[in-house]
């Protein structure tokens, strides 16, 4: 029977099923595409601002290894929905799709793993048995969860009628999701409210100056605590991509939450990404100034010709002490 001879009512039946099939794919298509191109520009950029000092870090080693992971994420993801729309009756890779799977699970665990070393830079040794105990606890908690959706993903994925990914997340339990986002909302909304209430004992809360910029002149670990403040910020948006798939998988609506943790993870990356962007972008600046202020400073303390050069250097210490900031604290005489 050739298509001819089918009544239109049916053709159309056929169609509209065959979309209804691969339409969650295009999700999977378009997050990973969309996230991408953002990716590959930030990465430049983190290169391009970010101090030598600042690439020999451990943040700045963490941002590019999560942004790498993130191009991986997007490659496969949009592989592997490109051949379930092209061959929606063969069988996906079964290795492709379970690295993607094992990074997927991962990857926001490792990512969010930064915000226990930032509250381990920045909380006082003696409390920090206190302020870890239940961030360990939920991390522990999520890893075990991660290990059992990992198995009972792969077993799915390795049974002859599997077909692709739309099928397994069905097969699932769905207590998979609902646990792992919630205890996923509970993490960061913990470490994140530390933080705020942090920069409120400081009085720092809601002062864009104080949070976002950098001192050139300080340390290292001060201007990684700096950063640290600057990326707590920024955790706000990932908590809400959280609650959204809550909200999602509680409605039974397994592929929207499962699209909005796709996306959850790239909004991470991002956010961690641009706090340490705009560090970098203010730490050069301020070097900027810096430098041009002591080229200025020194030029106006030239001796004009036929001075004594003990004058010169009389104006050198006076210029030089003069630009140091009145913390209140007694410095030593500077020798020349």
């Amino acid at each position: 029977m050739d298509s001819g001879s089918l009544p239109p009512s049916v053709i159309e039946s056929i169609i509209e099923a065959y979309a209804e099939g691969i339409r969650p794919a295009f999700a999977f298509i378009l997050i990973p595409a969309i996230f991408a191109a953002m990716l590959v520009p930030l990465l430049i950029i983190l290169w391009t601002l970010s101090t030598p000092q600042l690439r020999r870090g451990p943040i700045f080693i963490l941002n590019t290894a999560s942004i790498c992971s993130g191009l991986i994420l997007s490659a496969l993801s949009t592989h592997l929905a490109m051949e379930s729309v092209l061959s929606p009756f063969h069988s996906i890779s079964k290795g492709e799709d379970l690295v993607y799977t094992a990074l997927d699970a991962w990857l926001p665990w490792i990512a969010e793993s930064v915000l226990l070393f930032r509250v381990w830079i920045v909380f006082p040794r003696a409390q920090l048995p206190y302020v870890l105990a239940f961030p360990v606890l939920i991390k522990i908690g999520r890893a075990v969860l991660n290990i059992f959706f990992t198995v009972s993903w792969a077993k799915a994925l390795f049974r002859p009628e599997t077909i692709n990914q739309i099928q397994i997340l069905h097969q699932l339990n769905p207590i998979y999701f609902q646990l792992g986002y919630t205890l996923e909302l509970v993490d960061n909304a913990y470490i994140s409210g530390l933080f705020l209430w942090r920069l409120g004992r400081t009085g720092h809360l809601f002062n864009g100056h104080a949070i976002g910029r950098l001192d050139f002149k300080q340390t290292y670990s001060e201007r990684l605590k700096d950063l640290f403040w600057i990326a707590s910020t920024n955790f706000v948006f990932p908590i809400i991509f959280s609650v959204s798939q809550i909200v999602a998988v509680f409605r039974g609506d397994i592929i929207l939450g499962a699209s909005l943790s796709l996306a959850n993870c790239y909004v991470e990356i991002i956010s961690t990404v641009f706090a340490t962007v705009w560090s970098s972008t203010a730490s050069f600046a301020e070097a900027t100034k810096s430098t041009s202020f002591l080229t200025t400073s020194y030029s106006q303390a030239r001796p004009s010709a036929g001075q004594p050069i003990e004058l010169y250097m009389d104006r050198v210490v006076s210029v030089t002490t003069d630009s140091l900031p009145n913390d209140g604290q007694q410095r030593k005489p500077v020798a020349v």
